[in-house]
């Protein structure tokens, strides 16, 4: 995830908007308290059963943050490695590119190891829709670099591994990818299926300018997008709270949520104030309905120190659950989401 930048471009909302963002956040707490009735001052977390394979999360984690990948450094030799990866992924999965090929080449606005014109890539993979609903898109997203090494010395490095940042939300994405890929392939629904594109993005670290080149530049009618969800630290899941981002982008999310958390049996809180912190944040400024899922920073965040080891892979397999279900639903749902537009005043923290 992105380091924040002081900016307040908020609007201020009215009175009507402030009450009808107090009632939003009383619904959620009301709806997600309903999932669980043990006490908040003792909780214990509740069984679930795993859709996704903990052992494949693992392989995924160990490549994108082995010390051989030298923390994937904005345009690097490195990145690209990662998005190769990702790509070849993709293809095993049976996705679909999602442009002329999976790899959307975005140009960098800085020099590279002295060198001008270097880039970094998009990785885009396709799951078809089929019927009326097929031209409407879903986007589940998570960038793929991190800060690469530093020089300790002529012959030794430091290396940022970035395995929870943000090596846990892409191989999230990429094991979502691949049970869809499977289980949403027969599914028949009265008004057909939403297509959904899996997006890895490249140099979020350098200013989400991955997601914001996609934004800039879509494969796809940024109006035919109806969800964006993105998976970003996805893998120091603590006491079973996932942080959701992006609630206020739409009413709906309240309800689908906790439908959605049946299979995953999280608790929730709330932090509006990250919705300009990540890739979420080119298609909320397109008025999408966007949901980040993030389980928080912690002191190995941004150090070299963000190592596979510390990685809480069953709480990985819940948000996964989670993200299953939203998708689903998401993917048959006859109505499109509406856009909730609720001008925070930290809405815009880039």
């Amino acid at each position: 995830m992105r380091s924040a930048r002081a900016a307040n471009h908020g609007k201020g909302p009215a009175r009507e908007r402030a009450l009808r963002r107090a009632r939003l956040l009383l619904l959620l707490s009301l709806l997600l308290a309903a999932c669980d009735s043990s006490p908040p001052s003792a909780p214990e977390v509740p069984p679930f059963d795993p859709l996704l394979s903990e052992t494949a999360l693992l392989d995924h984690l160990n490549f994108l943050a082995a010390d051989s990948l030298f923390g994937r450094g904005v345009g690097s030799e490195h990145e690209r490695r990662a998005a190769e990866y990702v790509r070849d992924r993709f293809q095993e999965h049976g996705l679909q590119p999602g442009d002329t090929t999976y790899l959307q080449t975005v140009p960098l606005p800085f020099p590279v190891n002295g060198q001008t014109g270097a880039t970094s890539q998009n990785v885009l993979g396709v799951l078809p829709g089929e019927g009326r609903l097929a031209g409407q898109w879903l986007i589940l997203g998570a960038h793929y670099d991190h800060l690469g090494f530093l020089r300790a010395s002529a012959d030794s490095v430091v290396v940022y591994n970035g395995a929870d940042d943000n090596a846990s939300g892409t191989a999230l994405m990429l094991e979502v990818a691949s049970y869809l890929s499977d289980q949403l392939a027969g599914v028949r629904a009265v008004d057909g299926r939403r297509s959904i594109m899996f997006q890895a993005y490249g140099a979020e670290e350098a200013g989400l300018i991955g997601s914001d080149y996609f934004c800039e530049h879509p494969t796809v009618p940024m109006d035919s997008v109806v969800a964006m969800l993105n998976l970003d630290m996805v893998g120091r899941l603590r006491d079973n709270v996932l942080i959701l981002v992006g609630t206020s982008s739409s009413d709906e999310w309240t309800g689908l949520v906790a439908a959605a958390n049946g299979t995953s049996s999280l608790w929730f809180a709330l932090d509006e104030r990250l919705l300009g912190r990540s890739d979420q944040a080119c298609f909320y400024h397109s008025q999408r309905p966007v949901l980040f899922l993030h389980t928080g920073l912690h002191n190995e965040y941004h150090t070299p120190y963000d190592d596979v080891w510390l990685i809480n892979t069953d709480g990985m397999l819940r948000v996964g659950n989670l993200v299953i279900a939203l998708l689903q639903d998401l993917a048959v749902r006859s109505e499109r989401l509406s856009f909730g537009d609720v001008a925070l005043e930290f809405a815009e923290q880039r």
